[in-house]
Protein backbone atom coordinates (compact mmCIF):
# COMPACT_ATOMS: atom_id res chain seq x y z
CA UNK A 1 0.00 0.00 0.00
CA UNK A 2 1.22 3.50 -0.72
CA UNK A 3 -0.05 5.35 2.33
CA UNK A 4 -2.08 8.22 0.94
CA UNK A 5 -1.40 7.96 -2.78
CA UNK A 6 -3.31 6.32 -5.58
CA UNK A 7 -0.89 6.53 -8.52
CA UNK A 8 2.13 4.35 -9.22
CA UNK A 9 4.16 6.98 -11.06
CA UNK A 10 5.60 9.79 -8.96
CA UNK A 11 6.07 12.70 -11.33
CA UNK A 12 5.55 16.41 -11.29
CA UNK A 13 5.79 18.16 -14.60
CA UNK A 14 7.77 21.37 -14.62
CA UNK A 15 6.16 24.54 -15.92
CA UNK A 16 8.93 26.60 -17.39
CA UNK A 17 7.49 30.05 -17.83
CA UNK A 18 9.97 32.87 -17.25
CA UNK A 19 8.64 33.56 -13.77
CA UNK A 20 5.91 30.93 -13.38
CA UNK A 21 6.08 28.30 -10.69
CA UNK A 22 3.20 25.90 -11.22
CA UNK A 23 3.04 22.16 -10.76
CA UNK A 24 1.12 20.87 -13.78
CA UNK A 25 -0.35 17.88 -11.99
CA UNK A 26 -1.17 17.83 -8.30
CA UNK A 27 -2.95 15.05 -6.43
CA UNK A 28 -4.99 15.59 -3.32
CA UNK A 29 -2.30 14.52 -0.84
CA UNK A 30 0.72 16.27 -2.32
CA UNK A 31 1.49 13.31 -4.53
CA UNK A 32 1.58 13.86 -8.29
CA UNK A 33 -0.23 11.90 -10.91
CA UNK A 34 1.02 10.00 -13.97
CA UNK A 35 1.66 12.98 -16.24
CA UNK A 36 4.21 13.05 -19.05
CA UNK A 37 7.13 15.26 -17.98
CA UNK A 38 7.75 18.39 -20.01
CA UNK A 39 10.31 21.18 -19.98
CA UNK A 40 13.99 21.10 -19.11
CA UNK A 41 15.58 17.71 -18.88
CA UNK A 42 12.49 15.81 -20.01
CA UNK A 43 13.77 12.29 -20.58
CA UNK A 44 11.13 9.61 -20.66
CA UNK A 45 7.76 9.70 -22.39
CA UNK A 46 5.61 7.66 -20.04
CA UNK A 47 2.20 6.32 -20.91
CA UNK A 48 -0.63 5.91 -18.42
CA UNK A 49 -0.43 3.09 -15.86
CA UNK A 50 -1.73 -0.24 -17.12
CA UNK A 51 -2.10 -1.79 -13.68
CA UNK A 52 -2.57 -0.75 -10.09
CA UNK A 53 0.79 -0.92 -8.37
CA UNK A 54 -0.84 -2.15 -5.17
CA UNK A 55 -1.91 -5.26 -7.06
CA UNK A 56 1.36 -5.58 -8.92
CA UNK A 57 3.93 -5.81 -6.15
CA UNK A 58 6.27 -8.74 -6.52
CA UNK A 59 5.46 -11.20 -3.75
CA UNK A 60 7.98 -13.50 -2.10
CA UNK A 61 6.61 -17.03 -1.63
CA UNK A 62 7.26 -18.56 1.77
CA UNK A 63 8.43 -22.16 2.06
CA UNK A 64 6.27 -24.49 4.23
CA UNK A 65 8.56 -24.12 7.24
CA UNK A 66 8.00 -20.34 7.31
CA UNK A 67 4.32 -20.12 6.43
CA UNK A 68 3.32 -19.46 10.03
CA UNK A 69 4.60 -15.91 9.53
CA UNK A 70 1.82 -15.24 7.05
CA UNK A 71 -0.15 -14.41 10.20
CA UNK A 72 1.68 -11.05 9.99
CA UNK A 73 -0.79 -9.48 7.58
CA UNK A 74 0.31 -6.81 5.06
CA UNK A 75 -3.11 -5.15 5.15
CA UNK A 76 -3.02 -4.87 8.94
CA UNK A 77 0.48 -3.42 8.80
CA UNK A 78 -0.68 -0.90 6.24
CA UNK A 79 -3.56 0.06 8.50
CA UNK A 80 -1.12 0.78 11.32
CA UNK A 81 1.02 2.77 8.89
CA UNK A 82 -1.78 4.96 7.56
CA UNK A 83 -3.30 5.54 10.99
CA UNK A 84 0.09 6.64 12.28
CA UNK A 85 0.52 9.03 9.35
CA UNK A 86 -2.91 10.49 10.10
CA UNK A 87 -1.66 12.10 13.31
CA UNK A 88 0.62 14.32 11.23
CA UNK A 89 -2.15 15.13 8.73
CA UNK A 90 -4.50 15.97 11.59
CA UNK A 91 -1.92 18.34 13.07
CA UNK A 92 -1.46 20.02 9.66
CA UNK A 93 -5.20 20.30 9.10
CA UNK A 94 -5.59 22.07 12.44
CA UNK A 95 -3.83 25.02 10.81
CA UNK A 96 -0.18 24.33 11.59
CA UNK A 97 2.00 25.49 8.70
CA UNK A 98 5.04 23.71 10.17
CA UNK A 99 3.81 20.19 10.70
CA UNK A 100 4.47 16.54 11.41
CA UNK A 101 4.50 14.28 14.48
CA UNK A 102 6.74 16.79 16.23
CA UNK A 103 7.88 16.21 19.80
CA UNK A 104 6.02 18.29 22.35
CA UNK A 105 2.99 18.92 20.14
CA UNK A 106 -0.54 17.56 20.24
CA UNK A 107 0.40 15.17 17.39
CA UNK A 108 3.09 13.70 19.63
CA UNK A 109 0.70 13.20 22.57
CA UNK A 110 -2.04 11.76 20.33
CA UNK A 111 0.15 9.15 18.65
CA UNK A 112 1.65 8.09 22.00
CA UNK A 113 -1.80 7.50 23.47
CA UNK A 114 -2.88 5.69 20.32
CA UNK A 115 0.08 3.31 20.66
CA UNK A 116 -0.80 2.69 24.30
CA UNK A 117 -4.36 1.90 23.22
CA UNK A 118 -3.18 -0.47 20.46
CA UNK A 119 -0.89 -2.45 22.76
CA UNK A 120 -3.64 -2.64 25.38
CA UNK A 121 -6.28 -3.83 22.90
CA UNK A 122 -3.94 -6.56 21.70
CA UNK A 123 -3.62 -7.87 25.22
CA UNK A 124 -0.09 -6.78 26.10
CA UNK A 125 -0.34 -6.88 29.92
CA UNK A 126 2.11 -4.14 30.90
CA UNK A 127 1.83 -0.89 28.94
CA UNK A 128 3.23 2.43 30.14
CA UNK A 129 3.35 5.97 28.79
CA UNK A 130 6.38 7.36 30.61
CA UNK A 131 6.37 11.20 30.75
CA UNK A 132 9.49 13.07 29.68
CA UNK A 133 10.31 16.77 30.12
CA UNK A 134 11.75 18.24 26.96
CA UNK A 135 14.51 20.84 26.83
CA UNK A 136 13.51 24.00 24.91
CA UNK A 137 12.42 23.08 21.40
CA UNK A 138 12.74 25.08 18.19
CA UNK A 139 9.28 25.64 16.74
CA UNK A 140 8.06 27.56 13.70
CA UNK A 141 4.66 29.24 13.79
CA UNK A 142 4.45 30.92 10.39
CA UNK A 143 6.68 31.78 7.45
CA UNK A 144 6.55 33.10 3.89
CA UNK A 145 8.78 34.22 1.03
CA UNK A 146 7.55 36.47 -1.78
CA UNK A 147 9.65 37.57 -4.76
CA UNK A 148 9.25 40.68 -6.90
CA UNK A 149 11.14 41.95 -9.90
CA UNK A 150 10.69 43.15 -13.47
CA UNK A 151 7.06 44.02 -12.69
CA UNK A 152 6.27 40.48 -11.57
CA UNK A 153 5.51 38.96 -8.17
CA UNK A 154 5.78 35.37 -7.02
CA UNK A 155 4.71 33.66 -3.80
CA UNK A 156 7.11 30.81 -3.09
CA UNK A 157 4.83 28.30 -1.43
CA UNK A 158 7.41 25.51 -1.14
CA UNK A 159 9.83 27.59 0.98
CA UNK A 160 10.27 25.79 4.32
CA UNK A 161 12.42 26.97 7.26
CA UNK A 162 15.43 25.02 8.50
CA UNK A 163 15.42 23.89 12.11
CA UNK A 164 17.17 26.48 14.28
CA UNK A 165 16.53 29.43 11.99
CA UNK A 166 16.21 32.72 13.89
CA UNK A 167 13.02 34.73 13.49
CA UNK A 168 12.83 37.75 11.23
CA UNK A 169 11.33 41.08 12.30
CA UNK A 170 7.53 40.99 12.25
CA UNK A 171 7.46 43.05 9.05
CA UNK A 172 9.92 40.65 7.46
CA UNK A 173 13.24 41.20 5.72
CA UNK A 174 13.35 42.96 2.34
CA UNK A 175 16.51 41.68 0.66
CA UNK A 176 18.10 41.53 -2.75
CA UNK A 177 18.58 37.91 -3.79
CA UNK A 178 21.67 36.62 -5.58
CA UNK A 179 22.03 33.29 -7.36
CA UNK A 180 25.18 31.38 -6.34
CA UNK A 181 24.82 28.13 -8.27
CA UNK A 182 25.71 25.17 -6.05
CA UNK A 183 27.22 27.41 -3.39
CA UNK A 184 30.83 26.30 -3.94
CA UNK A 185 33.77 28.69 -3.58
CA UNK A 186 33.99 28.96 -7.36
CA UNK A 187 30.37 30.14 -7.53
CA UNK A 188 31.23 33.18 -5.40
CA UNK A 189 34.12 34.31 -7.62
CA UNK A 190 34.18 38.16 -7.59
CA UNK A 191 30.75 38.17 -5.92
CA UNK A 192 29.74 40.10 -2.80
CA UNK A 193 26.70 38.66 -0.98
CA UNK A 194 26.97 40.59 2.29
CA UNK A 195 23.51 41.49 3.58
CA UNK A 196 21.77 39.68 0.70
CA UNK A 197 19.68 36.55 0.36
CA UNK A 198 21.45 33.82 -1.60
CA UNK A 199 19.77 31.17 -3.75
CA UNK A 200 21.62 27.90 -4.35
CA UNK A 201 20.76 24.49 -5.77
CA UNK A 202 21.46 21.19 -4.00
CA UNK A 203 21.46 17.82 -5.73
CA UNK A 204 20.21 14.91 -3.53
CA UNK A 205 22.48 11.90 -3.40
CA UNK A 206 21.91 8.39 -2.01
CA UNK A 207 22.16 8.52 1.79
CA UNK A 208 22.71 12.27 1.44
CA UNK A 209 19.14 13.37 0.70
CA UNK A 210 19.88 17.03 1.38
CA UNK A 211 22.63 16.60 -1.05
CA UNK A 212 25.57 18.45 -2.45
CA UNK A 213 24.98 21.64 -0.46
CA UNK A 214 25.42 19.66 2.74
CA UNK A 215 28.52 17.89 1.48
CA UNK A 216 30.07 21.12 0.18
CA UNK A 217 29.42 23.08 3.38
CA UNK A 218 27.44 25.52 1.26
CA UNK A 219 25.34 26.89 4.12
CA UNK A 220 28.38 27.62 6.26
CA UNK A 221 30.18 29.21 3.31
CA UNK A 222 27.23 31.50 2.57
CA UNK A 223 26.95 32.72 6.15
CA UNK A 224 30.72 33.19 6.42
CA UNK A 225 30.51 35.46 3.38
CA UNK A 226 27.84 37.55 5.10
CA UNK A 227 24.62 36.26 3.53
CA UNK A 228 21.59 37.40 5.54
CA UNK A 229 19.31 34.56 4.34
CA UNK A 230 20.15 31.25 2.63
CA UNK A 231 17.73 29.35 0.34
CA UNK A 232 18.58 25.84 -0.86
CA UNK A 233 16.64 24.49 -3.82
CA UNK A 234 16.36 20.70 -3.38
CA UNK A 235 16.57 19.24 -6.86
CA UNK A 236 13.77 16.72 -6.71
CA UNK A 237 11.12 16.59 -9.43
CA UNK A 238 8.19 18.78 -8.57
CA UNK A 239 7.78 21.25 -5.77
CA UNK A 240 8.68 19.22 -2.71
CA UNK A 241 8.83 20.78 0.75
CA UNK A 242 11.87 19.54 2.65
CA UNK A 243 12.94 19.96 6.27
CA UNK A 244 16.60 20.95 6.60
CA UNK A 245 18.55 20.71 9.84
CA UNK A 246 20.62 23.70 10.96
CA UNK A 247 20.57 27.31 9.79
CA UNK A 248 24.09 28.64 10.25
CA UNK A 249 22.75 31.43 12.46
CA UNK A 250 20.63 33.13 9.79
CA UNK A 251 17.13 32.36 8.48
CA UNK A 252 17.60 29.40 6.15
CA UNK A 253 15.01 27.74 3.91
CA UNK A 254 14.62 24.84 1.53
CA UNK A 255 12.61 25.27 -1.65
CA UNK A 256 11.09 23.00 -4.30
CA UNK A 257 12.68 22.68 -7.73
CA UNK A 258 9.80 24.12 -9.77
CA UNK A 259 9.82 27.34 -7.77
CA UNK A 260 13.61 27.29 -7.57
CA UNK A 261 13.86 27.27 -11.35
CA UNK A 262 11.28 30.03 -11.60
CA UNK A 263 13.06 32.25 -9.07
CA UNK A 264 16.41 31.65 -10.76
CA UNK A 265 14.89 32.61 -14.11
CA UNK A 266 13.43 35.79 -12.65
CA UNK A 267 16.87 36.73 -11.27
CA UNK A 268 18.34 36.12 -14.72
CA UNK A 269 15.92 38.33 -16.58
CA UNK A 270 16.22 41.31 -14.24
CA UNK A 271 18.88 43.99 -14.70
CA UNK A 272 21.73 44.51 -12.25
CA UNK A 273 20.43 47.93 -11.22
CA UNK A 274 16.93 46.56 -10.56
CA UNK A 275 17.49 43.14 -8.97
CA UNK A 276 14.90 40.74 -7.64
CA UNK A 277 13.92 41.37 -4.02
CA UNK A 278 12.49 38.93 -1.52
CA UNK A 279 10.21 39.67 1.39
CA UNK A 280 11.01 36.99 3.96
CA UNK A 281 9.02 36.40 7.14
CA UNK A 282 9.62 33.79 9.80
CA UNK A 283 8.03 33.58 13.23
CA UNK A 284 10.05 30.92 15.08
CA UNK A 285 12.04 30.34 18.23
CA UNK A 286 12.78 28.15 21.21
CA UNK A 287 9.77 27.01 23.24
CA UNK A 288 10.34 25.84 26.85
CA UNK A 289 8.36 23.57 29.16
CA UNK A 290 7.14 21.08 26.57
CA UNK A 291 6.56 17.42 27.34
CA UNK A 292 6.73 14.13 25.48
CA UNK A 293 6.70 10.47 26.52
CA UNK A 294 8.19 7.04 25.97
CA UNK A 295 5.68 4.29 25.20
CA UNK A 296 6.87 1.01 26.73
CA UNK A 297 4.94 -2.25 26.35
CA UNK A 298 6.24 -5.42 28.04
CA UNK A 299 5.17 -8.87 26.90
CA UNK A 300 6.42 -11.36 29.52
CA UNK A 301 8.19 -14.49 28.40
CA UNK A 302 9.07 -17.74 30.09
CA UNK A 303 12.27 -16.19 31.54
CA UNK A 304 13.46 -12.76 32.62
CA UNK A 305 15.90 -12.55 29.70
CA UNK A 306 14.90 -9.77 27.32
CA UNK A 307 14.59 -8.73 23.71
CA UNK A 308 14.12 -5.00 23.07
CA UNK A 309 12.44 -3.58 19.98
CA UNK A 310 12.88 0.18 19.62
CA UNK A 311 11.66 2.75 17.14
CA UNK A 312 10.80 6.45 17.07
CA UNK A 313 7.38 8.03 16.83
CA UNK A 314 8.20 11.52 15.55
CA UNK A 315 8.49 12.79 12.00
CA UNK A 316 8.75 15.81 9.82
CA UNK A 317 5.60 15.89 7.70
CA UNK A 318 3.63 12.61 7.43
CA UNK A 319 6.74 10.41 7.70
CA UNK A 320 5.52 7.15 6.16
CA UNK A 321 8.97 5.62 5.82
CA UNK A 322 10.45 7.73 8.65
CA UNK A 323 9.15 6.22 10.89
CA UNK A 324 5.51 5.15 10.54
CA UNK A 325 6.94 2.05 8.86
CA UNK A 326 8.91 1.18 11.99
CA UNK A 327 5.91 1.74 14.24
CA UNK A 328 3.84 -0.53 11.99
CA UNK A 329 6.55 -3.19 12.24
CA UNK A 330 6.62 -2.85 16.02
CA UNK A 331 2.85 -3.17 16.36
CA UNK A 332 2.79 -6.07 13.89
CA UNK A 333 5.36 -7.93 15.98
CA UNK A 334 3.42 -7.26 19.18
CA UNK A 335 0.22 -8.51 17.59
CA UNK A 336 1.99 -11.66 16.41
CA UNK A 337 3.71 -12.52 19.70
CA UNK A 338 0.80 -11.73 22.00
CA UNK A 339 -0.92 -14.76 20.43
CA UNK A 340 2.00 -17.04 21.27
CA UNK A 341 1.56 -18.69 24.71
CA UNK A 342 3.88 -17.21 27.31
CA UNK A 343 5.49 -20.58 27.97
CA UNK A 344 6.54 -20.68 24.31
CA UNK A 345 8.08 -17.20 24.39
CA UNK A 346 11.52 -17.92 25.81
CA UNK A 347 12.29 -14.25 26.45
CA UNK A 348 10.36 -11.19 27.54
CA UNK A 349 9.85 -8.76 24.65
CA UNK A 350 9.88 -5.03 25.40
CA UNK A 351 8.55 -2.63 22.76
CA UNK A 352 9.62 1.02 23.01
CA UNK A 353 8.03 3.81 20.99
CA UNK A 354 10.61 6.53 21.67
CA UNK A 355 9.80 10.24 21.24
CA UNK A 356 12.37 10.54 18.46
CA UNK A 357 15.29 12.66 17.37
CA UNK A 358 14.18 15.02 14.62
CA UNK A 359 14.22 18.15 16.72
CA UNK A 360 17.78 17.56 17.92
CA UNK A 361 16.83 17.15 21.55
CA UNK A 362 18.29 14.11 23.24
CA UNK A 363 18.73 11.38 20.71
CA UNK A 364 18.16 8.52 21.00
CA UNK A 365 15.63 8.81 23.82
CA UNK A 366 14.74 5.12 24.08
CA UNK A 367 18.30 3.87 24.18
CA UNK A 368 19.30 6.51 26.72
CA UNK A 369 16.36 5.59 28.94
CA UNK A 370 17.51 1.96 28.98
CA UNK A 371 21.08 2.94 29.75
CA UNK A 372 20.00 5.35 32.49
CA UNK A 373 17.95 2.60 34.12
CA UNK A 374 20.73 0.02 33.69
CA UNK A 375 18.41 -2.35 31.83
CA UNK A 376 20.99 -3.17 29.16
CA UNK A 377 23.13 -5.26 28.77
CA UNK A 378 22.12 -7.40 31.74
CA UNK A 379 20.07 -10.40 30.55
CA UNK A 380 19.60 -8.88 27.08
CA UNK A 381 19.64 -11.36 24.20
CA UNK A 382 18.96 -8.85 21.41
CA UNK A 383 18.26 -5.18 20.75
CA UNK A 384 16.41 -4.49 17.49
CA UNK A 385 15.63 -1.17 15.84
CA UNK A 386 12.36 -0.80 13.93
CA UNK A 387 13.21 2.32 11.94
CA UNK A 388 12.60 2.92 8.22
CA UNK A 389 11.82 -0.78 7.87
CA UNK A 390 10.44 -0.50 4.33
CA UNK A 391 10.37 1.96 1.45
CA UNK A 392 9.08 2.04 -2.10
CA UNK A 393 11.55 1.30 -4.87
CA UNK A 394 12.15 4.11 -7.33
CA UNK A 395 14.18 5.22 -10.33
CA UNK A 396 14.82 8.75 -11.51
CA UNK A 397 14.38 9.33 -15.22
CA UNK A 398 15.52 12.85 -16.01
CA UNK A 399 13.24 15.06 -13.96
CA UNK A 400 10.77 12.29 -13.25
CA UNK A 401 10.75 9.84 -10.36
CA UNK A 402 9.09 6.55 -11.25
CA UNK A 403 7.99 4.12 -8.56
CA UNK A 404 8.69 0.41 -9.01
CA UNK A 405 6.68 -2.64 -8.01
CA UNK A 406 9.23 -3.86 -5.48
CA UNK A 407 10.60 -2.44 -2.21
CA UNK A 408 13.79 -0.41 -2.15
CA UNK A 409 16.99 -2.00 -0.83
CA UNK A 410 17.91 -1.08 2.75
CA UNK A 411 21.08 -0.75 4.75
CA UNK A 412 21.44 -3.10 7.71
CA UNK A 413 23.59 -3.50 10.79
CA UNK A 414 24.33 -6.45 13.03
CA UNK A 415 26.57 -6.74 16.09
CA UNK A 416 26.99 -10.20 17.55
CA UNK A 417 28.45 -13.61 17.06
CA UNK A 418 28.80 -15.31 13.68
CA UNK A 419 25.73 -17.33 14.64
CA UNK A 420 23.68 -14.14 15.02
CA UNK A 421 25.06 -12.79 11.76
CA UNK A 422 24.01 -15.98 9.95
CA UNK A 423 20.52 -15.82 11.48
CA UNK A 424 20.08 -12.26 10.20
CA UNK A 425 21.48 -12.93 6.73
CA UNK A 426 19.34 -16.02 6.23
CA UNK A 427 16.16 -14.36 7.50
CA UNK A 428 16.55 -11.34 5.21
CA UNK A 429 17.13 -13.65 2.26
CA UNK A 430 14.36 -16.12 3.10
CA UNK A 431 11.76 -13.38 3.39
CA UNK A 432 12.88 -11.49 0.30
CA UNK A 433 14.06 -8.34 2.06
CA UNK A 434 16.29 -6.43 -0.40
CA UNK A 435 19.47 -5.17 1.24
CA UNK A 436 22.92 -3.88 0.46
CA UNK A 437 25.50 -6.64 0.17
CA UNK A 438 27.64 -5.13 2.92
CA UNK A 439 26.27 -4.10 6.33
CA UNK A 440 27.03 -0.77 7.98
CA UNK A 441 29.77 -0.74 10.61
CA UNK A 442 27.50 1.08 13.06
CA UNK A 443 23.77 1.56 13.57
CA UNK A 444 22.52 5.10 12.96
CA UNK A 445 19.19 5.71 14.65
CA UNK A 446 17.46 4.77 17.87
CA UNK A 447 19.86 1.98 18.92
CA UNK A 448 23.08 3.80 18.03
CA UNK A 449 24.29 4.04 21.64
CA UNK A 450 23.31 0.41 22.34
CA UNK A 451 24.79 -1.15 19.22
CA UNK A 452 28.03 -2.32 20.87
CA UNK A 453 26.49 -2.84 24.33
CA UNK A 454 24.45 -5.97 23.54
CA UNK A 455 23.72 -8.22 20.54
CA UNK A 456 21.92 -5.92 18.11
CA UNK A 457 20.32 -5.72 14.67
CA UNK A 458 18.57 -3.15 12.56
CA UNK A 459 17.24 -2.74 9.04
CA UNK A 460 17.07 0.88 7.86
CA UNK A 461 16.33 2.44 4.50
CA UNK A 462 18.40 5.60 4.08
CA UNK A 463 18.24 6.23 0.34
CA UNK A 464 14.67 7.35 -0.41
CA UNK A 465 14.54 10.60 -2.41
CA UNK A 466 11.77 12.07 -0.26
CA UNK A 467 13.53 11.75 3.10
CA UNK A 468 12.27 14.45 5.53
CA UNK A 469 9.83 15.83 2.98
CA UNK A 470 6.10 16.17 2.39
CA UNK A 471 6.33 13.40 -0.24
CA UNK A 472 7.32 10.70 2.27
CA UNK A 473 3.98 8.91 1.96
CA UNK A 474 4.91 5.76 0.01
CA UNK A 475 5.55 2.44 1.75
CA UNK A 476 4.59 -0.85 0.06
CA UNK A 477 2.64 -3.15 2.34
CA UNK A 478 4.40 -6.14 0.75
CA UNK A 479 7.82 -4.74 1.72
CA UNK A 480 6.56 -3.90 5.19
CA UNK A 481 5.33 -7.48 5.66
CA UNK A 482 8.59 -8.97 4.38
CA UNK A 483 10.63 -6.93 6.85
CA UNK A 484 8.30 -7.56 9.79
CA UNK A 485 8.19 -11.30 9.14
CA UNK A 486 11.99 -11.37 8.93
CA UNK A 487 12.18 -9.58 12.30
CA UNK A 488 9.86 -12.20 13.81
CA UNK A 489 11.91 -15.07 12.43
CA UNK A 490 15.11 -13.51 13.76
CA UNK A 491 13.50 -13.34 17.21
CA UNK A 492 12.47 -16.99 17.02
CA UNK A 493 15.91 -18.14 15.91
CA UNK A 494 17.63 -16.00 18.55
CA UNK A 495 15.44 -17.64 21.18
CA UNK A 496 17.05 -20.97 20.35
CA UNK A 497 20.45 -19.71 21.49
CA UNK A 498 21.92 -18.60 24.79
CA UNK A 499 22.93 -14.97 25.30
CA UNK A 500 26.58 -16.06 25.40
CA UNK A 501 26.18 -17.68 21.99
CA UNK A 502 24.78 -14.44 20.55
CA UNK A 503 27.41 -12.03 21.82
CA UNK A 504 30.14 -10.64 19.61
CA UNK A 505 33.69 -11.78 20.28
CA UNK A 506 35.28 -9.60 22.98
CA UNK A 507 37.69 -7.95 20.55
CA UNK A 508 34.82 -6.53 18.45
CA UNK A 509 32.55 -5.28 21.22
Amino acid sequence: MLGKITSYVATLSLAIGACAATALSQATDQKPGPETPVGRGAFANFSKPLYNIEDGYLKWPLPPALQKYEAIDPKQLNQYLTQFMDFAYHYRDQGHQWWGRIQGTSADAENAQWMVDQFTKMGVPDVKNIPVDLPPQWMAKSFSIDASGNGKTMHLDSAYPAVGSPATPAQGLDLEVTYVGFGTEADYHHMDVRGKAVLMFSMPLPSQPHGTANMEGALQRATAKGAAVVIQVIMLPGNTKTQLMGSGGVPAFSMGMVEGYALRDLIGECSADRPVHLNIKLDAGMVPNLKTSIVMATLPGATDEKIYILGHRDSWFQGAEDDASGMATMLGLAQYYVKVPQKDRRRTIIFMGAPGHHNNTRAPWGAQYLLDHKEVPDKTALVMNAEHTAAIGFHQQGETIVLTNEPDASSWSVNGSPKLENIVIKALRDFGVPTYAIPLADAPGEISTLFKVAPAFQLMNLTGPYFHSDHDDSVPDVGLAQATRAYAHIIDEVNKLSIAALQAPPATR
